[in-house]
């Protein structure tokens, strides 16, 4: 399997390949590898069934896990489990800032629920209540063992010598049985009142995903949801740590970068599929994010 596209702000945020509707690798082989480089980008708030575990090639990056927050510098490795919410950014502006990430399904590994397979690795792990995301540091316990398996796994995808999933295959498997041995208890545990709010905001960036073309007001997102408008903005504040409106707008213009540099669609066409009303102020909020026009977007 050739490297996926990256997943950082233009892609993954696009209408295309947006994470909770879509699958990484493929039917047969449910895998993917990634290489993002976030020095002057981000990935933004998604969440996906498949498991994703990884390690910063270079720089610090800052990993959000609903309101759980990691800073991670080179060499750390991350585990974020099925469905969990999560971002992840550069943490020091202006220094380069990249890591690798293989995205998996369970099924890799063993999709037979009544194997000892599934019974004894996975389902301990992915059904937790309380062992959503973790983080290794070199001096941590298990970290020499997790770091090879993660790193040669992640080559071995990238490379596709023959049978290499039967290798990936034996590599994740690797991982799971050491982790099997992690004390779950140390992570950073996640309360009920917690997950609750995540959910919510699930539910919400769902709908902005599916509707941001049209008209959407708060009270729109607060019906989505089926709470009031007033805790519409207290999840996002909590979790997203920004308005609704804004991650809207946000959301927009990155939709609206991914189709100026992948589309040959007229800038107005743009525009107006994004949700914005006129050139003026899609121009005016573009420049402020982007430091250009739509127009020099495009010709970069």
């Amino acid at each position: 399997m050739a490297l996926s596209s990256c997943i950082s702000l233009s892609d993954r945020t696009s209408p295309y390949t947006i994470d909770e509707t879509g699958t990484h690798g493929t039917p047969e082989f449910p895998a993917a590898i990634y290489n993002d480089d976030i020095t002057d980008n981000f990935v933004n708030w998604h969440w996906h069934a498949e498991i994703e575990i990884g390690y910063v090639r270079t720089g610090m990056i800052l990993l959000e896990c609903g309101n759980r927050k990691y800073i991670l510098s080179e060499g750390d490795l991350f585990f974020i489990n099925s469905n969990v919410l999560h971002a992840m950014r550069n943490h020091n502006p202006g220094k380069p800032s990249v890591f690798r990430s293989i995205a998996f399904d369970g099924s890799v590994i063993s999709s037979n629920t009544e194997s000892v397979y599934y019974k004894k690795y996975l389902h301990p792990v992915i059904h937790s209540a309380i062992f959503r995301d973790f983080t290794w540091k070199p001096d941590s316990g298990f970290y020499p063992e997790l770091d090879g398996l993660i790193r040669n796994a992640w080559d071995l995808i990238n490379e596709e010598p023959e049978d290499y999933e039967i290798g990936t295959r034996n590599l994740l498997s690797g991982f799971f049985a050491v982790l099997r041995h992690v004390n779950q208890t140390d992570t950073v545990s996640a309360r009920p009142a917690d997950l609750l709010l995540e959910d919510r905001v699930q539910i919400i960036l769902n709908y902005i995903h599916a509707n941001y073309s049209g008209n959407i007001t708060l009270e729109d997102l607060a019906a989505a949801a089926n709470v009031s408008k007033s805790e519409v903005l207290r999840c996002f504040k909590s979790i997203i740590n920004i308005s609704p409106i804004k991650y809207l707008k946000n959301f927009r213009l990155q939709n609206a970068a991914y189709m100026l540099k992948n589309s040959t669609s007229s800038i107005q066409t743009i525009y107006e599929s994004c949700g914005f009303d006129s050139n003026s102020y899609f121009s005016k909020s573009f420049k402020e994010i982007y430091h250009c026009s739509p127009r020099e977007y495009r010709d970069r």
